[in-house]
């Protein structure tokens, strides 16, 4: 698969696998893509029933296809992934997995190859389910590189900011603590081809502004798409990551100019007294593929 192919989701929005009841809720709650989680948000001794639960809305999914992407955030186990989760939902209607606490390209080596097996026997195409490796540690910070190129199948890379905060013993402004590292996600993320980082969630779920401020932070060092763990959280974040009428009105006209004066032979031209040349018409062309998305 192809980095160049990944799907940009504004929103990605958690939903424990141990309700069946929250899980189909939240596929109807607006998100551009859905995380059915069983990790964090589900208790050790719930897990084996949630990877039930998930199954079964995986199979819901693929018979009557829904408007949200539906991923798996998978357990951590040793040094990979629990095998066990990804044997219950490699199949139909998946359609990409989060991976928490990516540290080595190793591990990521192996659950892909393991994944090329649980796809041939599901009868899915080999290569169809891209890996979203979530940055939550150090180790995993100096690594970045090194996942990003691990494997075909990754296609983006995450952030998990809380976790990453707490290993990095920072107290005071989170947002200086993780900044090098948001930083690192996106230069890296670029220089390896990959679609741009996810943001990791807002936790204050009565803090909307705090959320919309965030989300701007993020947008503008170069993420595109947050996580979230409640469907209140959606509308903020869409209107943040969608570009405005202005913004599209914009690109519109640079990219018409930009086509006008290469059919006539002519460089770079000027709109609105503004000097554009191949870097503004390619920022341009951004702005309306991010619209079409939408």
């Amino acid at each position: 698969m192809s980095s160049a192919d990944a799907v940009l989701h504004r929103s990605g929005l958690y939903a424990p696998g141990s309700s069946p009841r929250m899980l189909r809720k939240a596929l109807a709650a607006g998100a551009d893509a859905v995380i059915l989680d069983l990790e964090d948000a589900v208790a050790p001794d719930e897990k084996p029933a949630a990877r039930g639960h998930v199954a079964d809305v995986l199979d819901e999914v693929a018979a009557t296809p829904v408007a949200p992407d539906v991923h798996v955030r998978v357990n951590r186990s040793g040094d990979g992934w629990d095998t066990d989760d990804l044997a219950a939902v490699v199949r139909p209607g998946l359609d990409g997995l989060r991976l928490p606490k990516a540290e080595t390209p190793e591990a990521l080596t192996e659950v892909a190859a393991l994944i090329d097996r649980l796809e041939r026997d599901a009868g899915l195409p080999v290569g169809a389910i891209p890996l979203i490796p979530i940055i939550e540690s150090a180790v995993g910070a100096v690594a970045i590189t090194a996942l990003a190129t691990a494997t075909d199948r990754v296609t983006r890379l995450s952030l998990g900011g809380a976790d990453l905060l707490a290993d990095l013993g920072g107290v005071g402004d989170d947002d200086l603590t993780t900044l090098h590292v948001r930083g690192e996600l996106v230069l890296r993320s670029r220089a390896a081809g990959l679609a741009p980082p996810i943001d990791t969630v807002h936790t204050n779920l009565d803090d909307e502004e705090g959320l919309r401020a965030a989300t701007r932070r993020a947008r503008a060092l170069g993420f595109y798409g947050k996580s979230l763990i409640h469907p209140k959280q959606i509308a903020p974040v869409h209107e943040v990551f969608t570009p405005s009428e202005d913004d599209v009105a914009w690109a519109e006209r640079i990219v018409a100019a930009a086509a006008a004066a290469e059919a006539e032979g002519r460089g770079a031209v000027a709109i609105d007294g503004d000097f554009v040349d191949a870097p503004i018409v390619q920022r341009a062309e951004t702005i309306l593929a991010l619209w079409r998305q939408r």
